[in-house]
């Protein structure tokens, strides 16, 4: 992997869109690209922009104070920008990166407002993955990869812990650093979310175990239900057998009687249709009819003449009513004379006795009683209005009421006789139907019979109703005493048997009252138990997942550890010989040497609770450069702390840093950093202006190691100095015009002196 390009737009004095790109020296990537200008021209912009880039968060690193000092602010000639954008280039065809790509392009915008973005090949993504791809990579923004002003000196005068994060990035345990740093904050979120899981389960742990409790009462509940469940239902299903057998008894009866009563109804068809056919045949019904058409006949006559005497009758009766109304009574006069004569005619009827009893003839005193009496019905007629029979009436009338009423005899007669003889016929015709009416007689007597068998069969089925019902109630009441079950069949005979009723239903009735006297749960509480229930298994499983969790976090945190102390102990044995190799070749004598300083810390014992669980753990820290992570065991473990540099040049005896010169300061700085560079190359190394303190013997010097580890990685370097310049493949010039913008002239050195030539 090597840098191929950068592109800067709007960072710093870079306002217009610049291109900066490095060639291949040597086919690989490799090789010396020298940036140089003058003093405010912007070339150190340019580290700065590879930093940035990469991701570097320190703007005091970067020589600002806020985030958007390195957005172009503008000038008098040159308005300011709104975003700054910084592109980087990776050739990744070795596969350096772990991606499938074989170009990298790693962009970071800032805008005005705060916003800001990472872009990989134009994709967004977060600022750790570009880190981590870094780390993999073996370079990030932080570490010998960018070295700017200044840090070349604080190196030497930097803390152990600050030393440690540069030699952690130099052993090239960066991406395990990264890895066990995400695994540690995983563990402590993990850490946290069992501490809250552990408050919940306590919370929960009363209630659950109080229903807990009641549950247990239900199970025992449930084992008097199962045994009173298995009893009802040899109970109920020898009720239910019974009812069946019962039932199949009736049907079997009802069979037989409705077949006997089918056969009598087809008995009855049969004598039915005799009959029928008797009816059918010729019965004189037209003499019949003739006789019975005369008497009609006669009848009718008789019904006129009856009623021409009935008109007749009213006549009369109405003119003796009229003569009655005609009739005048005597007057005073008249009927005294009447009553003297009557007294004359008492007076001789009274002589006429006395004769009597001188034996004189009867006959004349007779006759003169009948006159008397006519003389008192004359005298009465006289009186009062006369009788029907007194009156006289038109004799035509009565001569024509007479000739009817002999008519009316006549056709009396002429009735009886034609009465007679349809009386004659009828008995002609009853003998010859006596067949017909033994079929009849026949009939009936089936017909009887059939009935009393239909009375039977409506017996049964009333019998069979009954059983229905039953039948009926007794499901009701076993689906509402047990639900749903499977009721025997007529071939399932029960084995509790009849003996065995009594016992059972005492046995069903005892049971019940053990079930009123344990009671039962109600739904709310079954419903809240089976909530909590589920919900404290589910926590208490997570509370296990997690504690698994923790301790497989614990045990990558320690395998980490292992591999992270394994290569830093390597690497850092192999650097601290390079270290002692370059400080003797610029310093011309002399030793130097890499220490690592460890550290005592000891681990608190995790407090646990009575159930074993732990309830205060210790925070994890470790170290990423040989040291151990702490997994609470109360044992005292030796970290690494930081590393402790030393130098002496030839023909002094130093005891500290502090008392070399700057440019012994610089060159044993940059001793170390050769040193890693050699030991473990970066795709490429920015170096601003290191040989800054260096004289020309010592910056031939510098230049001859940088040329030598070129063919190890890539250098870009900012300088001054003529001579690192006349090692650089590519000749980069910063110049600035009254617009305070940076510009950028490149040329290629081979070129230059051909054209020089």
């Amino acid at each position: 992997m090597y840098l191929q390009k950068l592109e800067i737009q709007g960072f710093k004095s870079f306002a217009n869109r610049t291109i900066l790109e490095f060639p291949s020296a040597n086919g690989k990537g490799k090789g010396i690209t020298a940036v140089v200008g003058p003093n405010g021209s912007g070339k150190s912009n340019i580290a700065d922009a590879i930093r940035w880039v990469l991701g570097e968060q320190s703007m005091k690193t970067l020589r600002g104070k806020k985030s958007e000092d390195v957005i172009f602010f503008g000038s008098d000639k040159k308005s300011r920008v709104g975003m700054a954008e910084v592109s980087l280039y990776l050739n990744n065809e070795d596969g350096q990166a772990q991606i499938d790509y074989s170009e990298l392009v790693i962009t970071r915008r800032l805008y005005r407002d705060g916003e800001s973005e990472y872009l990989l090949n134009k994709s967004r993504v977060r600022l750790g993955d570009i880190l981590i791809l870094l780390a993999k990579a073996n370079f990030g923004q932080r570490t010998y990869s960018v070295i700017g002003q200044g840090m070349v000196d604080h190196f030497l005068v930097a803390t152990q812990s600050e030393r440690k994060e540069f030699f952690d990035e130099a052993a090239g345990v960066k991406e395990y650093q990264i890895k066990r740093d995400q695994t540690l904050n995983k563990l402590l979120r993990t850490e946290e979310n069992l501490k809250t899981t552990d408050v919940t389960l306590q919370e929960l742990g009363p209630r659950y175990r109080s229903l807990g409790r009641l549950v247990k009462r239900l199970e025992q509940r449930g084992e008097i239900e199962t045994e009173l469940r298995g009893i009802q239902q040899q109970y109920y299903g020898q009720l239910y057998f019974d009812i069946n057998e019962h039932w199949q008894k009736y049907q079997s009866e009802f069979k037989a009687i409705e077949d006997g009563r089918l056969a009598k109804h087809e008995n009855l068809g049969s004598i039915q249709q005799k009959l029928n056919q008797l009816e059918q045949e010729d019965s004189g019904q037209e003499a019949f009819e003739k006789l019975q058409q005369q008497f009609n006949q006669i009848l009718d006559k008789k019904n006129q003449l009856q009623s021409r005497q009935l008109i007749l009758q009213s006549k009369i009766q109405l003119a003796k009513e009229q003569a009655q109304q005609d009739f005048i009574p005597l007057g005073a006069e008249e009927m005294a004379q009447y009553i003297e004569e009557l007294i004359s005619l008492h007076e001789a009827l009274i002589s006429h006795v006395d004769q009597i009893k001188e034996l004189v003839h009867l006959g004349q005193v007779k006759d003169q009683i009948h006159h008397v009496k006519g003389r008192l019905k004359d005298l009465l007629g006289k009186v009062r209005k006369p009788a029907d029979e007194e009156i006289k009436i038109d004799q035509e009338l009565e001569a024509e009421l007479k000739i009817t009423q002999e008519a009316l005899g006549l056709v009396a007669k002429e009735l009886v006789t034609s009465q007679r003889a349809i009386a004659d016929f009828n008995l002609t015709q009853q003998e010859k139907k006596g067949e017909f009416f033994d079929l009849q007689r026949q009939f009936a007597g089936q017909q009887s019979e059939l009935n009393n068998l239909s009375i039977k069969v409506n017996d049964i089925k009333i019998e069979l109703a009954k059983l229905e019902t039953r039948k009926e109630d007794l499901e009701r009441e076993i689906k509402r005493e047990m639900g749903d079950v499977e009721l025997p069949t007529s071939s399932q005979q029960p084995a509790i048997g009849e003996s065995g009723m009594a016992e059972a239903y005492d046995k069903i009735q005892k049971l019940k009252r053990q079930l009123e006297l344990i009671g039962g749960l109600d739904d709310e509480s079954i419903r809240e138990y089976e909530e909590i229930k589920v919900r404290y298994e589910f926590l208490n499983e997570q509370y296990q997942d997690l504690t698994q969790a923790i301790e497989s976090l614990r045990q990558i945190i320690r395998e980490l550890d292992e591999e992270i102390h394994k290569r830093f102990d390597e690497t850092f044995q192999n650097i601290n010989a390079k270290f002692g190799e370059y400080f003797q070749v610029l310093f011309g004598g002399g030793k130097a040497s890499l220490e690592k300083i460890m550290i005592e810390i000891e681990d608190d014992e995790e407090e646990l609770d009575e159930s074993g669980k732990v309830v205060n753990k210790p925070a994890y820290g470790g170290s990423a450069g040989g040291g151990k992570a702490r997994i609470g065991d109360g044992s005292k473990e030796l970290e690494y702390g930081g590393v402790e540099i030393k130098a002496c040049p030839p023909g002094k005896r130093i005891s500290s840093l502090n008392t070399l010169s700057g440019g012994e300061r610089a060159m044993t700085a940059i001793a170390l950093i050769c040193a890693i560079i050699a030991c473990n190359p970066s795709p490429f190394v920015v170096l601003d202006e290191v040989d800054a303190a260096l004289d020309e013997a010592n910056s031939e010097r510098l230049s001859n190691i940088v040329e030598t580890l070129a063919h190890k990685t890539q250098f870009i370097i900012v300088t001054h100095n003529r001579t690192t310049m006349a090692k650089g493949d590519v000749l980069y010039g910063v110049t600035m015009g009254d617009d305070s913008v940076s510009k950028m002239l490149s040329i290629k050195l081979e070129e230059g002196q051909q054209y020089a030539k």
